[in-house]
């Protein structure tokens, strides 16, 4: 894979100047007292390798200078430091009550144990604080570590004795307690900030993976819980709720098995995420094998190797993020899938997802280790670091989750309309195989009697007007599914003509079976604009059906009248006739495409005439209806004027 274009264009100094405005941006926000507040004038650190000198020993070593935070990384040696405390140090905004008694303000609070000696305050026994000291033991109480002491008159030094098993870093001020309090609560806030962000990843990852309980929602949801409880452990607020109820080593060791678990969340995380995309095999087996490692770490740790689990732990931190960035690089799944089953992210998206991620944990753990000096910033590395890889993987998880559930609708939709093309072949197939089974039945009766006419040699004239009525019928048939098909495609356009009804209906009289049974009644002699094919078509299916279904030689009844209704002007026409042996058709089936009761099927029909009547009524504007009494069927058309 190509690097992106703009970061390939990216030179090594602006990379370089890129860090150090990203590390500042960083620092802006991290709460501090004012320094000019602070009471220490000077600082100064010796490492004690052996870490076994007194503090006798230890005060007539040489020390080094520092400013800020002290970092010597993992090590097993004792950090002893020199503070020059000067009461005068108090940039003329304290008064003198309040700096009789200042309070050393120790981050971050991770480390094991601190001892105080002050010249000032000669103890019998030993002024210690740390996670693995009682919460009891502290002078000042805060999320912090603090030590009371004078403010004193003159300058003088005091000596701090760190010694731990995380990594060496510490950072001490010295504040009035009204300074110190203000220091706090800009603290409480920033902490309150942070827990609030990881809060918000957890119930993210909780409305997402509840519904679908995905995998990669549900590991991302376990990876924040144990960043949340990270988070509380090194802030102190576990120290604190819990420090009456639980022995300090206790809650030392579980904080350090939150952060040992940090890297196997992360790598069951970036597995179940790039597993999608394709990886080398090899990669992903290296990326496995450092969450296998977890079982020999928490071993060693128990055997009392504390210090060296943890700081091989730090150095995996940087491993673990450059191993995902390389299986995001050489993934393949862009080349081998294409359209709708490409990746949800794109391979670009991925790489700069993962570079920004493995950039700001590499920073964070270069800067734990003490390879790269940083200032305050430092103390609160891997929480903002959490904070903010947090705010991309929620970025990439919500541009993954819109993709994919784009992807989901379109297969819906797709999956629908497949449906709907199921659905309307069935109908389709159904639609005809009953108009074969019509097609079948009814052609039967008529080509029998054609079959009987033709077998006798010298047909009668009888037999002759069977063959013709036969031939008169196959026809109809015909002409009803040549219509019906044309209707079913759309392709009748109508052809609007001025129209007399009276002469249409005298025609079809003439033409119909029987035109002696055909009685015509009219209050008007209306003209007016309608499809003359259409109408021929209503009207003759109408007068053919009452023929053929009423007793022979009975009258079928035909009454033209102006029609107000609520629709508007119009003409009502009615057809009416005595049952027959059919007897009465069924009201809710009987403008249904092939219907005709089981009675009728005496007579050749194709069940289409009342059905191609009703449809071409709307067409026309009207409507057909139904309308029996207790001696005639009746069939009622309305058509607008």
């Amino acid at each position: 894979m190509k690097p992106d274009s703009s970061l390939a264009r990216v030179s090594s100094a602006s990379r370089v100047y890129f860090l150090r405005r990203f590390i500042w941006v960083l620092a802006v926000c991290i709460p501090t007292a004012a320094l000019a507040a602070d009471h220490v004038a000077g600082r100064a650190y010796f490492e004690d390798k052996s870490a076994q000198l007194d503090f006798a020993q230890a005060k007539r070593q040489e020390y080094i200078p520092y400013t800020g935070v002290l970092n010597r990384g993992y090590t097993r040696s004792a950090i002893w430091i020199r503070l020059r405390i000067d009461p005068a140090e108090t940039g003329g905004s304290q008064n003198a009550e309040d700096a009789k008694k200042l309070v050393l303000r120790i981050r971050p609070t991770y480390l094991d144990e601190i001892e105080l000696f002050d010249p000032l305050q000669p103890a019998s026994s030993r002024r210690l604080v740390g996670d693995s000291q009682p919460v009891g033991n502290e002078e000042y109480s805060s999320l912090n570590y603090n030590f009371v002491i004078p403010g004193g008159d003159a300058p003088r030094d005091v000596w701090l004795r760190l010694k731990t098993t995380s990594t060496s870093l510490i950072y001490v001020e010295a504040l009035t307690r009204g300074e110190i309090q203000k220091g706090d609560h800009k603290q409480e806030i920033f902490y309150s900030i942070l827990l609030a962000v990881q809060l918000f990843f957890i119930v993210w990852a909780l409305i997402h993976w509840w519904p679908r309980r995905e995998k990669l929602i549900g590991i991302f949801l376990l990876r924040q819980f144990i960043c949340l409880i990270y988070a509380l452990s090194v802030m102190g607020y576990t120290r604190a709720l819990l420090g009456d109820f639980l022995p300090a080593i206790w809650q030392d060791n579980a904080t350090s098995m939150i952060i040992l678990c940090l890297i196997p969340g992360a790598v069951w995380f970036d597995y179940q995420l790039l597993r999608e995309y394709k990886p080398s095999k090899w990669l992903m087996r290296l990326l496995l094998v450092q969450a296998a490692l977890l079982p020999f770490e928490i071993a060693l740790f128990f055997a009392g190797q504390a210090a060296w689990v943890l700081h091989f732990n730090a150095v995996m931190l940087m491993v673990e993020p450059v191993t995902a960035l390389l299986l995001a690089i050489t993934a393949k799944a862009w080349k081998t899938a294409v359209g709708e089953d490409a990746p949800a992210i794109s391979r670009r998206g991925l790489a700069l997802f993962y570079f920004m991620l493995t950039l700001m944990i590499m920073i964070s753990a270069l800067m734990v280790l003490g390879i790269v000096r940083a200032p305050e910033l430092v103390i609160y590395s891997y929480l903002v670091t959490s904070v903010f890889s947090g705010v991309i993987i929620v970025m990439l998880l919500q541009l993954r989750a819109s993709r994919m559930e784009q992807r989901r609708l379109h297969v819906f939709t797709q999956l629908a309309i497949s449906e709907k093309e199921v659905e309307q072949e069935r109908q389709q197939r159904q639609e005809q195989g009953k108009f074969m089974a019509m097609l079948t039945h009814e052609l039967k009766t008529p080509l029998s009697v054609l079959r009987m006419v033709l077998g006798n040699h010298v047909p009668s004239d009888e037999l002759r007007a069977h063959a013709d009525r036969a031939v008169r019928d196959m026809n109809n048939i015909i002409e009803r599914c040549l219509q019906t098909e044309k209707l079913a495609d759309q392709k009748l356009v109508m052809d609007l003509q001025e129209c007399s009804l009276m002469d249409e209906l005298g025609e079809l009289g003439r033409n119909s079976r029987v035109p002696d049974r055909l009685s015509i009644h009219s209050e008007i002699a209306p003209l007016f604009k309608t499809d003359m094919q259409m109408l021929r078509i209503i009207l003759a299916n109408l007068i053919d059906n009452a023929m053929k279904y009423s007793p022979p030689e009975s009258q079928i009844q035909i009454g033209v009248a102006q029609d107000h209704s609520p629709q508007g002007e119009g003409i009502s026409i009615a057809v009416q006739n005595l049952p027959g042996t059919a007897g009465w058709p069924d009201a809710e089936k009987v403008f249904q495409k092939y219907y005709r009761s089981k009675a009728a099927h005496h007579q050749t029909g194709s069940g289409l005439g009342l059905y191609l009547a009703g449809t071409m009524a709307h067409m026309l504007g009207g409507e057909i209806a139904y309308a029996p009494d207790d001696i005639f069927i009746r069939f009622k058309l309305w058509l607008p004027i």
